[in-house]
């Protein structure tokens, strides 16, 4: 039975957890942290881009109408949303670890089954089974690893560790002209086993991964919690004692400080408790974000290879190359966000992101040469991507943690839903309206954002996330 002062104790042990946490210089094992989840990112982008390769060259292969394609191209997205949101839910009650080992598993099965697939209703199936697992990981990374991270380096750390999407890109816009080009009818299938390998080796890395201090000091586990906060400081080479002082730009009392006390809520109820208080707020202009953002994102990218070759009269290959120019863009996208992140206001960068890519929306829209086509490209490409860097840091900040990946997988689940009517949308817009009318709707679409975001968006630049919970309950 818990008395009266042994929950005063409880709720102390882990307040004085949290002020050390937060004051802890960021070290080896939050780098280490952050090069693991971002291998994760790695791997997804890896997949979903070397995939939308392998899926437009069946596309071109099996004679399937730019209607079907459309459903084809969003196939995992239909995975993705399941995965989002209810890893989400699942990991405010049993843990981020345990969820992100089970949506790696989850992932390579399909992958390698869709590898098998003989008809386009099957290859669907099995696409949208590993997105649960792809939607899964992506949606647990970045608020995983804010829970470690002292309020004046989380962004940065969390917008690095995505911008390892990045570098998925890259490899799948390198693999994809020596796999599936020489020979398009065995090389998507190739491409398919490619995808899900390096997922294995990740799975086995991460079977000494911690679980968030922050979610078990919320859970009451107060013990477990101590013994991961003390094998950080450990391995940071500091003692408890020693970590960096407070001042006045980390806060460490008061709200910063309170860690959640430990609360059942049933799956609705967690639901529920991102449309209470200000929180409702927050969570209409997330989805917004997500829904614009994401979307527009995917669009472009399952589609361009496809559109390139019907509108533009490239080959397979050729298209493939001109990916890949886009997917370099995206390296100067995220690694320049990463470096403003802690310089700017998360909304105010947001805006300027969205801003860039509504720019270079039109730029492709209007191109009329290849080389200007090339460039908007990329720069849409850097800014879509690059944002991502930034909202996924901010999306993680503004949720207490009771209810940080629910609210972090719901934002996600929305952000699918976007992902796939995009790609739906534009390829029956395509039929109807042509190239350049596809991007001038992606343009409205985006400005839609840019409004929302600065309008209506939360400041967390600077904040903890404890002192954050304060100011959205």
């Amino acid at each position: 039975m818990t008395t009266p002062e042994t929950g005063c104790s409880t709720t102390a042990a882990g307040q004085a957890l949290l002020v050390r946490l937060d004051r802890l210089e960021p070290g080896r094992p939050h780098r280490r942290l952050m090069f693991q989840g971002g291998l994760g990112y790695t791997f997804d982008s890896f997949d979903g881009a070397l995939m939308g390769y392998a899926l437009s060259a069946v596309i071109v292969i099996w004679g399937i109408t730019a209607g079907t394609a459309g459903w084809l191209l969003s196939s995992i997205f239909f995975g993705y949303l399941v995965g989002a949101l209810g890893a989400g839910l699942l990991a405010d009650r049993f843990g981020r670890r345990r969820l992100m080992m089970c949506a790696l598993l989850v992932f390579c099965v399909f992958s390698l089954l869709m590898a098998t697939s003989s008809g386009t209703a099957e290859l669907f199936l099995w696409r949208a089974l590993s997105g649960v697992g792809i939607g899964a990981e992506t949606t647990l990374i970045a608020p995983y690893i804010s829970e470690f991270l002292p309020a004046r380096h989380r962004g940065r750390f969390v917008a690095r560790t995505v911008g390892f999407l990045a570098l998925g890109y890259v490899l799948a816009g390198i693999a994809a002209p020596l796999v599936i080009s020489p020979h398009p009818e065995t090389g998507w299938r190739i491409a398919a086993v490619l995808a899900a390998a390096p997922v294995l080796l990740l799975l086995w890395w991460r079977k000494n991964l911690p679980e968030s201090p922050r979610y078990l000091i919320a859970r009451g586990r107060i013990d477990e919690a101590a013994h991961v906060v003390e094998k950080f400081e450990r391995e940071s080479a500091v003692a408890g004692h020693q970590a960096a002082p407070a001042d006045e730009d980390t806060p460490t009392s008061g709200a910063a400080a309170r860690p959640a006390a430990p609360r059942e809520r049933n799956i609705l109820g967690q639901l529920a408790a991102l449309w209470q208080g200000r929180t409702a707020r927050t969570t209409l202009v997330l989805w917004v974000l997500w829904f614009i953002l994401t979307g527009v994102n995917y669009g472009f990218t399952s589609w361009m290879p496809a559109m390139l070759v019907a509108a533009k009269g490239f080959t397979i290959t050729k298209s493939f190359v001109f990916a890949l120019v886009t997917a370099l863009a995206q390296i100067p996208g995220y690694y320049v966000a990463s470096a403003l992140i802690e310089r700017m206001e998360r909304k105010w960068l947001i805006a300027a992101y969205a801003t860039g890519a509504t720019l270079a929306a039109l730029g492709v829209a209007l191109a009329e040469g290849q080389a200007a086509l090339l460039v908007s490209s990329a720069f849409l490409a850097a800014f879509t991507n690059g944002s991502a860097a930034v909202y996924y840091a901010y999306t993680a900040e503004l949720y207490p943690t009771a209810i940080r990946t629910t609210g972090m997988g719901a934002a996600s689940a929305v952000g699918r839903i976007g992902a796939i009517a995009a790609p739906i949308t534009i390829g029956y817009l395509y039929q109807s309206v042509g190239f350049t009318n596809v991007f001038l709707a992606l343009v409205g679409a985006l400005a839609v954002a840019v409004a929302v975001i600065v309008a209506f968006g939360e400041k967390t630049a600077g904040r903890s996330l404890e002192q954050l919970e304060g100011t959205t309950a």
